[in-house]
């Protein structure tokens, strides 16, 4: 594998992509060597030791001592232009995000942060398996999975495509449900509405678990749990996996919706104020699976195809009419 170790110094300066951290996860699974150096390179960036160390001169010194350890002129000749940016980001570090990427020397957990606003990450584990991670969500991956299990921690909402390995289990670890996967996909969201948890199983077999991996209950396809924490109550439900996983695939499927609801959430989206000018109209029924890349002319010319109304758009306002 031949590694860019531009990357390394853009990992320290917080400007490190999706792809790029990846590329790192891998590489540090290369060798000893490689790993020992992620760790040193990480405790560079928190520099546990801030108040001794808020200079470019004293970065730089820091650095060296790093250089001295590895032995690595390649890495060197490659960390020092950005040492001024290193030093600037030091004096930030206690007023901002650490970043979408740490290391955990306790655990050796990776952190996948989407930041609010952010766009929907799709993150490919070492075992092929496929994860989407959605807004304001913190997906935990080990840096390399044991012979014996995979394990995750997930807080918010994330959607799961998961490869099966014999005899190698996968577990998704929340803050009050486990999920024990038999090679499958499914949706979990562990801040639903009334802070519960959610599950909604798309194929394969999935089991809740408790904190003390005791089975709870069993899911079969096309089910949907939802989990009360504070009242430890249960639901279950049969859904449209289309419609309740829509999200992953940057859509928004409307099943049933009346235009009152659609017309809502196409305001947030937007950020526009849209008024229907009958009940009657408001009160119509569509189904209908809106991309959320389409403009906003476009999502009300596919509302128009599908059924008789008009609409104009004067500034910040639109309005729907018969």
């Amino acid at each position: 594998m031949e590694f860019d170790y531009k990357i390394l110094a853009k990992y320290i300066i917080g400007e490190i992509t999706p792809e790029e951290q990846i590329s790192l996860v891998e590489w540090s699974r290369m060798s000893d060597e490689n790993l020992i150096l992620l760790k040193k390179v990480v405790e560079a960036r928190i520099l546990k030791k801030f108040e001794f160390n808020n200079s470019k001169e004293k970065t730089e010194q820091a650095l060296q001592a790093l250089h001295n350890k590895i032995e690595r002129k390649s890495i060197w000749s490659v960390m020092r232009p950005y040492l001024g940016y290193v030093a600037l980001f030091f004096l930030l570090i206690f007023s901002s995000v650490l970043g979408s990427l740490y290391y955990t020397s306790s655990h050796e957990y990776i952190s996948i942060i989407v930041k609010p606003g952010e766009k929907i990450k799709k993150i490919v584990l070492e075992d092929s398996s496929v994860v989407w991670l959605n807004s304001e969500s913190v997906l935990r991956i080990p840096s390399s999975f044991s012979p014996k299990k995979r394990v995750v921690k997930l807080e918010g909402e994330a959607f799961f495509d998961i490869t099966k390995q014999k005899g190698i289990p996968f577990r998704v670890e929340t803050e009050h449900v486990d999920v024990k996967v038999l090679g499958t996909s499914f949706n979990l969201n562990t801040e639903a509405a009334d802070n519960s948890f959610e599950a909604v199983l798309v194929s394969g077999k999935i089991v809740l678990q408790d904190k003390h991996n005791k089975d709870i209950l069993r899911m079969s396809p096309s089910e949907k749990v939802i989990y009360n924490p504070s009242r430890n109550e249960y639901s279950i439900e049969t859904v449209d996996t289309n419609v309740s996983t829509a999200w992953h695939l940057n859509q928004m499927t409307f099943e049933n919706s009346t235009l009152r609801e659609i017309v809502n959430k196409l305001s947030m989206l937007y950020d526009v104020n849209i008024n229907i000018e009958s009940k009657q109209l408001a009160d119509r029924r569509y189904r209908c699976v809106i991309n959320r890349d389409e403009t906003l002319i476009e999502v009300l010319d596919i509302l128009k195809y599908l059924a008789p109304i008009s609409y104009r758009i004067e500034g910040n306002e639109v309005f729907i009419s018969k």
